[in-house]
């Protein structure tokens, strides 16, 4: 998904409804720098806001994820797209997660194993007898 495009895609329907931001925000029960957020293509909306932010924009959840107008001809068209584009982003982020999780989990297992070598070392006992002096 094109985050910037769907950015300009709520500002413009926004203007479109003569609204400001704070306006938007305030229908949404959200604050109005998660809508310039949004706007500016830092970040989406959570998905439990879809529902509600398409019905004031009075857009279709099709043409918020595509991020345009969508006209009767294009709309099964782009509905696969977005779709297909959703769970290739879904795919890609669970890859990213779980690469993550095993440079993690590495780390964490090479940082243990020095510090039970260190540990080791500094309690090791000692297999040798001491000459006594009297």
């Amino acid at each position: 998904m094109d985050l910037v495009k769907i950015g300009r895609y709520i500002a413009g329907k926004r203007k479109e409804l003569g609204m400001t931001q704070k306006q938007l925000a305030e229908k949404l029960g959200m604050s109005d720098k998660s809508v310039s957020k949004w706007e500016r293509g830092v970040c989406l909306p959570d998905v439990s806001v879809y529902s509600e932010l398409c019905g004031v924009l009075g857009i279709s959840i099709n043409e918020f994820i595509a991020g345009e107008d969508l006209s009767q001809e294009t709309i099964v068209q782009k509905s696969e797209e977005n779709i297909m584009g959703v769970a290739t982003d879904s795919k890609n982020k669970q890859k990213f997660l779980k690469r993550t999780i095993c440079v993690l989990l590495i780390v964490s297992i090479l940082a243990l194993s020095i510090i039970g070598v260190i540990i080791y070392k500094a309690l090791k006992p000692r297999n040798f007898i001491e000459p006594l002096t009297f």
